[in-house]
């Protein structure tokens, strides 16, 4: 049975009890496992703290200490530990911190039962398991370690001596591609989120970055080859202007794209399209809860100066196709502008013939 790690910091026992007989109620009512780990002031929480939990419950006033919680939280920030937070506290919080959650005791969805529930609906997408310090990225990073960069070690130190910072880029790129390795034989479907980086942890304009016009609003795709955005030393690329692809919103190729009743014949268009059957000028990228989606016309191209498309488009770009599907696009997209045809052959003379 899987087991839902979740650590407690809070000093007061009426509600530690409380969050004791809910996990003890949760586990019998559901079948699901929760190993509690209780921490009733800072020094307790900093012995305790790891990648290994898969949430925390963090009172802010610990005692007469109303920085306490605070501090527990600053150390999982400065640990980089991964690890889903929720403040449950009586008075209101303000925070920034996508991982952070607060709520406000004694209100509705604010029971220890309720963050249960919100505790085990991210454990079950893997998140945790995943990036955790028990989780596959950690394992597989230490068989790369051992048994791929340790052995080979003294090649990585030649090229170190030439080029340090190099070598440190060298050793990531052949890092990731060990980790990707574990996906070569994923035959799964992808959801709609694996299509994009989103926010992009870099800020530079890359083949497949996706910007929005700002008197428009309408979104575009960078398509210029990666070898003409790279930046030289100086700050400048390898190309003047910039070439991009409009994305043609889905009601643009079919006027009842939204509607909610379809037929099976729309349906049967709406799959070619989706699978990229519909022209050989449209690519179709899908909609999610950060991007309206739409299909990429490739007959629909644009250059801007490189001063004129920072003035034109919001930059830094906001979303990044992911590098797998940019692959598929940039190859559609050269074929399309690549295809020569040639003169019809009489061959009714050979068949009848």
């Amino acid at each position: 049975m899987s087991v839902l790690r979740l650590l407690i910091v809070e000093d007061d026992e009426q509600d530690l009890s409380t969050c004791r007989d809910t996990v003890e109620r949760y586990e019998n009512e559901k079948q699901r496992e929760v190993k509690l780990v209780e921490c009733k002031d800072v020094e307790e929480a900093f012995s305790v703290l790891d990648n290994s939990f898969d949430g925390a419950i963090i009172d802010l006033t610990l005692g007469n200490d109303s920085d306490a919680g605070n501090q527990v939280i600053r150390k999982i920030e400065d640990s980089q530990f991964r690890i889903p937070v929720f403040i449950l506290t009586g008075t209101p919080v303000n925070t920034d911190f996508a991982h952070i959650k607060v709520f406000k005791k004694g209100d509705p969805g604010a029971g220890y039962d309720d963050l249960l529930d919100r505790f085990w609906d991210i454990y079950n997408t893997g998140l945790t398991r995943i990036m955790g310090g028990r989780g596959i990225i950690e394992q597989t990073l230490s068989q790369v370690f051992l048994k791929n960069l340790i052995p080979q070690i003294d090649k990585w130190i030649d090229y170190g001596e030439d080029n340090s910072s190099r070598t440190e880029k060298a050793l990531l790129r052949h890092t990731l591609n060990h980790l990707l390795q574990l996906l070569d034989d994923d035959a799964d479907s992808c959801f709609p989120e694996e299509v994009y980086l989103y926010p992009p942890l870099n800020d530079d304009i890359r083949t497949g970055s996706l910007v929005k016009e700002k008197e428009s609003g309408k979104w575009f795709a960078v398509m210029s080859p990666a070898c003409d955005l790279v930046v030289r030393e100086d700050g400048s690329r390898n190309t003047d202007r910039i070439l991009i692809v409009e994305v043609d919103l889905g009601t643009t190729l079919f006027p009842w794209f939204d509607d909610t009743n379809l037929s099976n014949t729309r349906k049967g268009e709406l799959k070619r399209a989706f699978g990229n059957n519909k022209s050989a000028y449209h690519h179709w990228l899908p909609k999610t809860d950060f991007f309206e989606g739409g299909f990429l016309n490739f007959r629909k191209l644009f250059t801007w100066e490189i001063g004129q498309f920072q003035e034109k488009f919001h930059t830094p770009p906001e979303i990044q196709i992911s590098l797998s599907f940019v692959k598929d696009i940039v190859a559609r997209f050269s074929s399309y502008y690549a295809r020569q045809g040639q003169p019809d052959i009489d061959f009714d003379r050979f068949i009848n013939s």
